[in-house]
């Protein structure tokens, strides 16, 4: 839909400030559910820096910033075989950040 004038620049600030902490932050886990796929995940990337994101070295990307936790539970609403459901780990997070970890994506 058609925004007033002053609403469009509003949208346009906020999605250059999430475009510039999405790359030095792991902002994207405070707009998801606690529990998501990694699809979820790699499509609210694509929707944030709007362009699409190989699967493969996204999820590999992930997995070696070893911030996720793989849950038992699968979400079975996308297919018959299901996709697993993450959980974003904070305080791996804050202890490799104490130590100088740098979240870069």
């Amino acid at each position: 839909p058609t925004l007033i004038f002053v609403h469009n620049i509003m949208v346009k600030e906020a999605l250059t400030l999430l475009r510039n902490r999405i790359s030095c932050k792991p902002i994207g886990f405070e707009l998801l559910p606690e529990k998501f796929t990694m699809r979820q995940l790699q499509k609210l990337y694509e929707a944030i820096l709007d362009t699409e994101l190989d699967k493969r070295n996204f999820i590999n990307k992930f997995n070696s910033l070893d911030l996720l936790t793989k849950l038992k539970e699968k979400d079975m609403s996308s297919s018959k075989k299901g996709a697993f459901l993450f959980e974003f780990d904070q305080n791996k997070y804050h202890k490799k950040v104490e130590k100088g970890f740098s979240f870069k994506i």
